[in-house]
């Protein structure tokens, strides 16, 4: 039974990356000057809650500040 359960998971996330790599093509296809690679990326992370976005960006933040 928790097998299907990770099936329909992994099926569902094929099924968006399959929709946000469409909709990161039509963006670069009205905006030529778009990257596909940093729309891609744009559309991953908002899919992710801000909050976890705005913790990642503090890390990452607080680690160059460490080392310079």
């Amino acid at each position: 039974m928790e097998r299907a359960g990770l099936d329909s998971a992994a099926g569902d996330e094929a099924a968006r990356a399959l929709a946000r790599r469409e909709q990161a093509r039509a963006i670069c296809e009205a905006d030529p000057d778009a990257t596909f690679e940093n729309v891609w990326h744009a559309l991953i992370l908002l899919e992710e809650a801000p909050v976890d976005r705005l913790n990642r960006s503090l890390i990452r933040g607080r680690a160059t500040a460490v080392q310079r």
